[in-house]
């Protein structure tokens, strides 16, 4: 049927060079749009930084270093930053052009296997083009679009050394893999799947089993460059033991679950955070499906032939299914390999269905090119790969001279080195020494040993910026943030999709003017003695804080975790703003408190931009949680003058 379909779909070969010229167009103008539009993420800016080490040091530092890849990316990468620079867009080019030769060479790679299937070729390239996952990819200064590349100049290569074996061919052969493999361990079973196609080939036919050895041997020689780097690498040795020893195995996904995660990554692109639309790439499964059984029918039809069918559906099902089965942690990405096979079934799949009856082929058709359009149509919108580079601006605009910045925790350092400028001080939450080129792991946080390095940043610095990111990794009870908000004012947090920003104004840097002793007594338990306040600029020009000092003293043992209520009256008596807490924070509640305890706490208010001309007085509310009810008085600490605009 397929072959039929074929046969109803003629083009010269000036006129197939046309159409092939306009999907490259359109791959062009997709994959080379807006690449510095969206900002790094963690592993482009690890890209990033380790371009700038120089070759000897990429190779050393990549020997050493756990879960890293092997050095060809950096080296390349190195050279390539020399050559155009490291903006976001530069270092992007190189994987959009890879990209863009992948489209080609799917169309060549199936031209070279079915050389009258025009229609085949035609409509996968298209796919490949159109894929949003490579769309992500080639906006993705990582090596994974190089791998394709390589990938399929290995297939191309094998395909050659089935057809007609010879000295250039066979050194071909060995060079892509070599390269391949050079840029990402992965890629090894790729060349794994190339040995069991050769088997397949001797098996049905054979008189090509002398060729077998040849071809085996082949495919162990260009294994042997990756095979002396991971026997020599004590880096890939520690990642093998970490992963026997179960480092990151924990409970996982379900083999469903991680099935569906993988191939709307796979088919819709919708990378990290899934968008509810990516259920839609499962429109392209049943095409799959065809796909395989039209083309295994084929290849069923002529037992004499080489089973090209076979390698393509080797590249793609097996690959699917072993990582399905064994490797649930892996991402698409690892995988990406395997794209222009999938895509080749889609293709086959939709011929099949229009060799029943051409309403079937259109309606597929517009099936798979649905898909393709919400997927890009989500990538070049909503879809973000980090806010992090939207972070770093916001805190160069608002950073003063005297304040210090945290990394908390540290592995961000990559980002922050490419985005914050290099002359500031980064401080880190667990202390560690950042290397310079590198990824670093942190050990986890220890409370006792962060309290006197964090009371010395606040009695060096006026204010401390924080940025949360994987802050679980190292500090799954967040004790940084707590203590923080114990010791120090908190003035206001920002969050975007990975990353928040806090920033804390240090108590010794700040001089409270108004004072007042309340002298009140809450639930029998716990006293207010003393409060101290003062309004200051914020860290956003044109913005007010109001922070107040509020001197505890626990005359019984706590029994209720009071909440305190910082809040700003207008003339009415109405709450403009206010600001809930536990007296010191979340770190240490009331009833964690002995008798007699005496603690300062620190709650700063941010006021309202558009505060409106007049006389606030600011309080104190201190309530139940568990009803929301006042306790006691309500204690004036201050009032807020704001005078009227001058336009």
């Amino acid at each position: 049927m397929l072959g039929r379909m074929q046969e109803s779909f003629r083009l010269t070969r000036r006129s197939e060079l046309g159409v092939l010229a306009a999907i490259l167009v359109v791959g062009l103008l997709l994959h080379l749009s807006a690449l510095g539009a969206k900002g790094f993420s963690y592993d482009e800016a690890a890209t990033a930084l380790c371009a700038q080490a120089a070759p000897a040091q990429i190779i050393t530092l990549l020997a050493d270093a756990a879960f890293e890849n092997p050095p060809l990316w950096c080296l390349t990468m190195h050279g390539w930053a020399g050559l155009f620079g490291d903006s976001e867009s530069r270092l992007r080019l190189l994987p959009a052009l890879c990209s863009v030769g992948i489209i080609l060479l799917t169309w060549a790679w199936l031209r070279q296997l079915w050389p009258a299937r025009t229609a085949l070729r035609l409509l996968a390239a298209a796919l490949t083009a159109t894929a949003p996952v490579l769309v992500y990819y080639s906006h993705d200064a990582r090596t994974y679009t190089m791998v394709v590349l390589l990938a399929l100049l290995s297939l191309m290569a094998a395909v050659a050394l089935v057809k007609r074996p010879r000295p250039s061919v066979l050194a071909a052969f060995v060079v892509a893999n070599a390269l391949m493999t050079g840029f990402h361990y992965y890629a090894l079973m790729l060349v794994g799947l190339e040995g069991i196609f050769f088997v397949a080939v001797a098996v049905r036919q054979r008189e090509r089993r002398g060729d077998l050895w040849l071809w085996l041997a082949a495919v162990v020689v260009s294994v042997i460059p990756i095979g002396v780097w991971m026997a020599l690498s004590t880096g890939f040795h520690e990642t093998v033991a970490l992963i026997l020893g179960g480092v990151g195995r924990g409970a996982g996904p379900s083999a469903a679950a991680f099935f569906n995660e993988l191939w709307s990554d796979l088919t819709f692109g919708s990378i990290r955070w899934q968008s509810p639309a990516a259920v839609t790439g499962y429109l392209l499964l049943p095409l799959v499906v065809i796909g395989i059984g039209s083309l295994f029918n084929e290849d069923r039809k002529t037992p004499r032939h080489v089973p090209w069918s076979w390698l393509v559906i080797l590249v793609f099902l097996p690959t699917l299914l072993v990582s399905v089965a064994l490797f649930r942690s892996l991402a698409v990405r690892y995988i990406l390999f395997m794209l222009p096979a999938m895509m080749t079934l889609v293709a086959a799949g939709i011929l099949w269905l229009g060799g029943r009856h051409w309403t079937l082929g259109v309606l597929s058709v517009v099936v798979a090119g649905a898909v393709a359009v919400l997927g890009l149509q989500f990538y070049f919108g909503p879809a973000l790969k980090s806010n992090y580079r939207e972070m770093a601006t916001f805190l160069r605009d608002q950073h003063a001279p005297g304040d210090g910045v945290i990394l908390y925790a540290p592995r961000q350092h990559l980002l922050a080195k490419y985005y914050l400028p290099p002359d500031w001080q980064l401080a880190t939450a667990p202390p560690i020494a950042l290397p310079a080129f590198m990824p670093v792991t942190a050990p986890i946080v220890v409370p006792e040993e962060m309290d006197g390095y964090l009371q010395a940043l606040l009695q060096e610095h006026a204010a401390l910026w924080l940025i949360m990111t994987a802050q679980n990794e190292v500090d799954k009870g967040e004790f940084v943030p707590k203590y923080l908000t114990a010791v120090a004012f908190k003035d206001e947090c920002w969050a975007w999709i990975d990353v928040q920003l806090c920033r804390f104004v240090s108590p010794q840097h700040v001089q409270l003017d108004t004072v007042t002793t309340p002298d009140l007594l809450y639930g029998g338990e716990l006293r207010l003695q003393r409060t101290a306040s003062q309004v200051v600029d914020a860290a956003t020009p044109g913005r007010r804080t109001m922070l107040a000092q509020l001197d505890w003293l626990a005359e019984k043992k706590p029994t209720v975790d009071y909440r305190v209520s910082l809040r700003l009256l207008d003339g009415a008596g109405q709450v403009v703003v206010q600001r809930d807490d536990f007296p010191i924070g979340n770190l240490l509640p009331p009833t964690t408190w002995n008798a007699g305890d005496a603690k300062p706490g620190y709650l700063a208010l941010p006021l309202p931009a558009a505060l409106a001309a007049g006389d606030y007085d600011a309080v104190i509310v201190v309530y139940d949680p568990a009803s929301g009810e006042p306790i006691g008085e309500t204690a004036p600490i201050g009032d807020v003058q704001t005078p009227a605009r001058s336009d």
